[in-house]
């Protein structure tokens, strides 16, 4: 997970510069769709590029807890399912066997 320093660092580092593009648009090219459409194209990528980030961050979560389901479920339901197994097995070791018939 990034830290929200370097995450800040980069939206402020964007935002200075969709302010420096669009002062160029209207200063200098005095056309302001064009800065417009770079502001968007920055940001576009920007946003497409936390949304990858974040997928990943996703699927690594995803494979995690069917890494902890095939090795037998998480933690707490192994330790509830050894106390449960374990109470059984006292429980039938106490109880004879009834005979069949």
């Amino acid at each position: 997970m990034p830290s929200t320093t370097n995450q800040r660092s980069i939206t402020t580092g964007l935002a200075v510069l969709s302010v420096l593009a669009m002062a160029y648009s209207l200063i200098i090219v005095q056309q302001i769709l064009l800065g417009l459409l770079a502001v968007a194209a920055l940001w576009g990528v920007y946003l497409f590029w936390r949304l990858v980030l974040a997928l990943g961050r996703i699927a690594s979560a995803l494979e995690r807890v069917a890494l902890e389901l095939a090795d037998g479920g998480f933690e707490e339901d192994r330790t509830e399912r050894r106390e449960r197994t374990d109470g059984a097995s006292t429980e039938s070791a106490a109880r004879p066997l009834e005979p069949e018939r």
